[in-house]
């Protein structure tokens, strides 16, 4: 099968990016379990994790998702329909309808990580960004939320009450306007439905 790859900004299709941390990982699988063969858009997720840690998500996800899950390569094209991961040691950021992809595993670079996607997303897709805040520990991700909603795109957020670690999602509520909040059941279908809107 040939996979379509994004072009300019302006032909970029839905890119959603998602930042979890402490008590993510089984939220991001809920999310990809939800998403069908057809989803119309790219979903590139940041988590926090420790520098040394192999990708074990990405192989979790591959064996379960229904589109394909890749690792992004430095300059390499987005893909529609696909699901990206980073290495635990990398900070990747979309620029245009690339990925710009370094490796740096300094504590200041791994806190940044989910705003860095985020705010990288916002500045390349404007109303066509879509950012998730899942369960985690701190603020990470607000700046990069922020960033999103003053682009245009969507702001989606996990009830604090039903994530592990309510710290992102509370402090991201706090300080972003949200177009949805809910359980991560509820994220999936939302995000469905924006893709479909698109």
């Amino acid at each position: 099968m040939a996979w379509e790859h994004i072009g300019s900004h302006s032909e970029t299709r839905l890119v959603v990016a998602v930042g979890a941390s402490a008590g993510g990982l089984p939220e991001i699988i809920k999310i990809v379990d939800a998403l069908p063969p057809g989803f119309e858009a790219t979903m590139v997720i940041a988590s926090h994790r420790a520098p040394e840690s192999t990708n074990l998500l990405l192989e979790i996800l591959a064996r379960r998702a229904s589109i394909q899950v890749l690792q992004p390569e430095d300059e390499e094209c987005l893909v529609c329909t696909a699901i990206y991961i980073g290495d635990s040691r990398d900070t990747v950021k979309v620029v245009g309808g690339s990925f710009s992809v370094k490796e740096d595993t300094s504590a200041v670079s791994r806190i940044r990580r989910i705003d860095d996607l985020f705010i990288s997303v916002a500045q390349s897709s404007g109303v066509k960004a879509v950012g998730v805040i899942l369960s985690g520990m701190l603020s990470d991700g607000v700046v990069g939320l922020r960033a999103i909603h003053e682009a245009g795109g969507r702001c989606l957020v996990q009830n604090p009450e039903q994530a592990a670690f309510d710290s992102m999602p509370e402090n991201a509520l706090a300080n972003v306007p949200a177009d949805f909040v809910g359980s991560t059941d509820e994220i999936a279908a939302r995000i469905v439905e924006i893709a479909h809107e698109r």
